[in-house]
């Protein structure tokens, strides 16, 4: 019997051994205190008698401690070997003892929130293994007295510069895995050492258990925390299995909100679709239903809903039923061989009525039939605009014609890992900018397909020059869409009234533009992203036109480099404009593939796009991230939100006051917002003021949004109808914080 087996056998009789050994001690709560090892009364050292330290001691006057083998030694004045004699002699163990081999047991290893607390034990532990099946953790469950559950992680984890030894209760911790860190797959060793068996994913150590028996032919696994750390799961073993793999949610939000997450991590996967007869929160460690089947459940799992796309309204087999003119432009329209409106002019128009069966022949009033049917449709035309729409099928909607189709890009099942991995590496591998761009795609897309026009955010891609922003626009965004695209920054910006021109294309891209950085130029950029992305009805007014309002289904994309002259084109963030933006920030980022960059990427474009657009097509927006409007909940990367707002005329505006006003004063400024325009405009710092102050209310207006942000600083106050303002000076900072 090796020594630590002694240790530990001595562990299950401390308190025995303890008033054998040290008779002057008593027992204090968990521990048994006395004098010293040698049994004399006291107070300085101390025996574990329960908890993860149960059989180690420690002596605080002499500075040494151990466990309860070295205990014996020295209260014996043994040497170690005569020490496990007497040990073996207490516990009654013959010569010949065989123990069996020792285990690490988690429902034994007790927890406490600190030292204050009594230690509590699990009830139920399910260990997590490396690849190899060696065990690296367990999570361990504690059910409460009041009827609730607790669940904490137990991780081997050694201190530094030691082996893990799983035996040592010194190596096992209760700790989690921090954020951003993955957290791990439980029965991760079942996918290596049964590689042609499929997979089912469940929420829950507990259910995986379960389901394993009512499914013994998949290999069954979940991950470490619940729906609330699924975006964490270390998915990549599942990344290139060849086995099937379906995924199988609680019958919750939560639950359902997963493995929608799952679902476009593994585009591949099947889910089970619950049938609404199940109880809210069910599971498959819970009693199954008898009107339900769990394999015709299993069976049956498949794909998310898919969008279905519009189709153009059909053409009559009466070719002139197709025929319309159009006051606009004097021009006729009819179906071409492939749906959509083709030009022709009257010669082709009586061609059409003659070979459609009206007469040309003119009778005793010098008029055909051809000439009365021209005279007709041009008097009773209803015909306001003929065009592309973008968004919309070829054909007569009321009297709106939609001469040419848009035309998404076919989606094909396939692999587009490398579109994946470029989009992921561009957005710095942060996973809250990924999917906020995949779930923007998947929604602009599916507006297209359907022909539904839903609000949306403009998207503004930030980063260095040649980083792949531009690429992703044109590449990317417009090839989902149909390939149009329109430059809308000359309206947008205020420099035309005339914007005719973007009808005709799904997307509308800012990218590469001399762009106005001055605050009418980003204001006008700011309302008509509310008006062109959030209003259903536009107003087309096409050069030398009569302005028509259309419904147009855009998508609108920004992209401009990082530097802060740059950030400028971007409309001031006031609390109106925040949630109509997703602004990502972009990295530089090489290549993982061989070859020259430009060459490798139209290559995974051409290849990979169709696959991409049918991963898109299959995604559902999870719960989590979902806004009523526009469907996706917006976002500002960090960094670029915060210098955003340090470029905000009111972020300058307050700079200037504690320039002019506090450079050497200490008290609290009143007056209205005119009185401060005057003191900063007859400053030295007046041509400052001059280009912050560009239309007669300026001054008001940033005060009342720097009231917004800082209400104890920026005070408001009205009295007979006028608004007073008044302004503390900024806070005082230590210069060495």
């Amino acid at each position: 019997m090796e020594l630590h087996e002694l240790a530990d056998a001595l562990a299950v009789r401390v308190e025995e051994l303890c008033a054998q050994l040290l008779p002057a001690g008593r027992r204090i709560g968990t521990q048994w205190i006395v004098g010293n090892v040698f049994g004399d009364a006291g107070d300085s050292c101390y025996v574990e008698l329960t908890g993860p330290k149960q059989g180690l001691w420690y002596d605080h006057a002499a500075g040494e401690g151990g466990d309860l083998l070295a205990l014996v030694a020295q209260n014996q004045t043994l040497p170690i070997g005569r020490a496990a004699a007497w040990a073996r002699q207490f516990l009654g163990i013959r010569d010949d003892y065989q123990p069996t081999q020792r285990q690490f047991d988690p429902l034994k290893f007790g927890h406490r929130a600190d030292a204050s607390q009594p230690y509590r034990y699990g009830t139920a532990a399910w260990p997590y293994h490396n690849p190899d099946g060696t065990i690296h953790a367990y999570v361990v469950r504690f059910d409460l007295p009041d009827g609730s559950k607790d669940v904490r992680p137990l991780r081997l984890l050694p201190p530094d510069n030691q082996l893990p030894d799983p035996l040592n209760p010194r190596h096992w911790r209760w700790k989690g895995w921090p954020n951003p860190d993955p957290v791990p797959l439980f029965n991760l060793h079942l996918l290596s050492r049964r590689p042609n068996d499929p997979v089912l994913i469940v929420e829950g150590e507990k259910t995986a258990v379960a389901a394993s028996k009512l499914f013994p032919s998949h290999v069954v696994i979940t991950w470490q925390g619940g729906s609330k750390r699924v975006q964490r799961a270390a998915l990549d073993p599942l990344l290139d299995r060849a086995t099937p793999v379906i995924l199988w949610p609680d019958n919750d939000k939560p639950g359902r909100d997963a493995m929608v997450y799952l679902k476009a991590r593994l585009p591949a996967a099947r889910v089970v679709n619950l049938p609404a007869t199940l109880p809210d929160g069910w599971d498959l460690a819970d009693p199954i239903p008898p009107d339900v089947s769990i394999q015709g459940l299993l069976d049956a799992a498949g794909d998310l809903p898919r969008p279905v796309p519009a189709q153009p309204v059909p053409a009559s087999q009466n070719p002139l039923d197709d025929l319309h003119y159009d006051p606009n432009s004097g021009q006729w329209w009819t179906r071409n061989s492939w749906g959509d409106y083709a030009q022709i002019n009257g010669e082709r128009v009586r061609t059409l009525f003659t070979e459609s069966g009206v007469s040309p022949t003119k009778d005793q009033t010098g008029a055909s039939d051809v000439d009365r049917e021209l005279l007709r449709r041009t008097r009773d035309t209803r015909i306001r605009y003929a065009g592309c729409v973008a968004g919309h099928r070829a054909g007569l909607y009321g009297n709106i014609l939609v001469t040419e189709s848009v035309a998404p890009l076919p989606a094909v099942p396939g692999d587009s890992a490398r579109i994946q991995t470029y989009l992921h590496n561009l957005l710095d591998q942060n996973d809250d900018q990924y999917w906020r761009l995949i779930f923007w795609l998947a929604l602009r897309r599916r507006a297209v397909l359907t022909n539904t026009w839903r609000a949306s955010q403009a998207l503004a891609l930030v980063g260095p020059a040649a980083c792949g922003k531009s690429f992703v626009q044109a590449a990317v965004i417009t090839r989902l869409l149909g390939g149009r695209i329109a430059k809308p920054y000359r309206y947008m910006s205020g420099a035309t009234e005339f914007n005719g021109d973007l009808f005709s294309s799904e997307h509308l891209c800012i990218s590469d533009e001399a762009p106005g950085r001055d605050i009418h130029s980003r204001r006008s950029l700011g309302s008509h992203i509310k008006s062109m992305l959030f209003d259903i009805d536009q107003s087309c007014h096409p050069k030398n036109r009569q302005a028509v309002t259309l419904r147009p289904i855009w998508a609108m994309s920004i992209s401009l480099n990082d530097e802060p002259e740059n950030l400028q084109v971007l409309p001031p963030l006031d609390p109106s404009l925040l949630d109509k933006l997703i602004i990502l920030r972009c990295v530089r980022h090489v290549l993982p593939w061989p070859g020259p960059e430009i060459e490798v990427l139209r290559e995974i474009i051409d290849t990979e796009l169709p696959a991409f657009a049918h991963y898109l097509d299959g995604l559902t927006v999870p719960e989590t991230l979902v806004e009523p409007r526009c469907g996706l909940k917006a976002y500002q990367h960090p960094a670029i939100l915060e210098e955003l707002m340090q470029l905000s005329p009111e972020h300058q505006l307050i700079g200037l006051i504690d320039t002019v006003i506090f450079e050497n004063e200490f008290l609290t400024w009143r007056g209205t917002a005119a009185d401060l325009e005057t003191i900063l405009r007859d400053s030295k710092y007046s041509r400052e003021a001059d280009r912050l102050f560009r239309f007669n209310t300026a001054c008001g207006v940033y005060l009342a949004r720097l009231h917004e942000q800082d209400p104890e600083r920026i005070k408001k106050t009205k009295t007979n109808g006028k608004v007073k303002w008044a302004i503390s000076p900024p806070k005082k900072t230590d210069a060495w914080s």
